[in-house]
C-alpha cells in the first residue's frame, strides 16, 4: 500500500497559509538573531531516519514479542509500512535490519522490492542478546565478554554472518549492541568482561569490509540492572578506539 502524492500535497495545501506565515516570522527572527536559516532548512531535508524492521510489530519490545492483529507478517510488509512512513514523512527513507529476526531469503527480489519503494538498507544489527531456538551455546552469562570462549566464538561468528548479509544487501555499517553483564555484585570481573569484549569486538572488525563502518552502541542497565559492560559513550569511544584505523 502506498499514499498517492497528490493525496499528501492535497493535505498538506489545507495548512500551508498559516504555515508560512509562521514559517516567515519565524525566519526573521532567526536572521535578525545572526542564523542562517537557509543552511538549517537544507540540514532539515537531508535528515534521514533508518526504521529498525524490529519496530514495526504491534505489541512488545526486541525482548519479547506479544503479537496482535495489524502488524505486518513477513520482511517484505514491514518494508511496505516504512515507505508509508517515508511517504509522511520524506524522511525515512531506509530500514536497519535486525538479525535473526529478519533474514531475507532472496536477497534480489527483497532488494528490487525495497527500490520500488524508495527504501535503501541502512545499518544491519547483530543479535547476542537474545538466544535462539537453534543455537548451540547460551548468552545467558553474555556473549562477546563471556568467559568461555566457543561462546564468544559463536557470537563472533554470527556478527560476522550479519556483515555478510549485509553485504549482499548493499548495507555499509553494522550495529553491535550487548545485554552483556550481571545482575548482582560478584557476579562478574569488570576489568576481565571489558578486555574480553575488546578482543571480540577488534576480531569482528577485521573481517569488515574496506567501506564498512561498525557502530557500537552502549545503554545503562539493560537488561542488566547491576553493571552493564558497554554503560556509556565513553566505555563505546575507549573499544572503538581500540578496534583501531580500518586498513583497506
Amino acid at each position: 500500500m502506498r499514499i498517492d502524492s497528490l493525496h499528501i500535497s492535497r493535505h498538506n495545501d489545507l495548512f500551508l497559509e498559516k504555515h508560512s506565515q509562521s514559517f516567515h516570522f519565524l525566519k526573521r527572527e532567526l536572521s535578525d538573531k545572526g542564523v542562517d536559516v537557509e543552511s538549517i532548512i537544507t540540514k532539515i531535508q537531508q535528515f534521514q531516519v533508518a526504521i529498525p524492521s524490529w519496530a514495526l510489530g504491534a505489541g512488545g519490545t526486541r525482548f519479547g514479542r506479544f503479537s496482535m492483529g495489524g502488524e505486518p507478517g513477513d520482511l517484505f510488509q514491514k518494508i511496505s509500512d516504512i515507505s508509508i512512513i517515508n511517504d509522511l514523512t520524506g524522511a525515512a527513507g531506509a530500514v536497519s535490519l535486525h538479525i535473526p529476526w529478519d533474514i531475507p531469503e532472496n536477497v534480489s527480489t527483497l532488494t528490487r522490492y525495497a527500490s520500488d519503494c524508495g527504501i535503501t538498507f541502512d545499518a544491519v544489527n547483530s543479535n547476542t542478546f537474545q538466544d535462539q531456538p537453534d543455537q548451540a551455546l547460551s548468552y545467558k552469562y553474555g556473549s562477546l565478554c563471556h568467559t568461555d570462549r566457543k561462546v564468544r566464538e559463536q557470537a563472533i561468528q554470527h556478527n560476522i554472518e550479519v556483515i555478510h548479509y549485509g553485504e549482499a544487501l548493499g548495507s555499509k555499517s553494522i550495529t553491535v549492541w550487548l545485554s552483556d553483564g550481571s545482575t548482582f555484585p560478584g557476579q562478574t570481573n569488570f576489568r576481565q568482561a571489558l578486555s574480553r569484549t575488546k578482543e571480540s569486538l577488534q576480531e569482528i572488525y577485521r573481517h569488515l569490509p574496506a567501506d564498512w563502518q561498525m557502530f557500537i552502541e552502549y545503554k545503562p542497565y539493560e537488561p542488566q540492572f547491576y553493571s552493564t559492560v558497554i554503560q556509556d559513550w565513553g566505555t563505546s569511544h575507549l573499544l572503538a578506539s581500540a578496534c583501531g584505523p580500518k586498513v583497506a
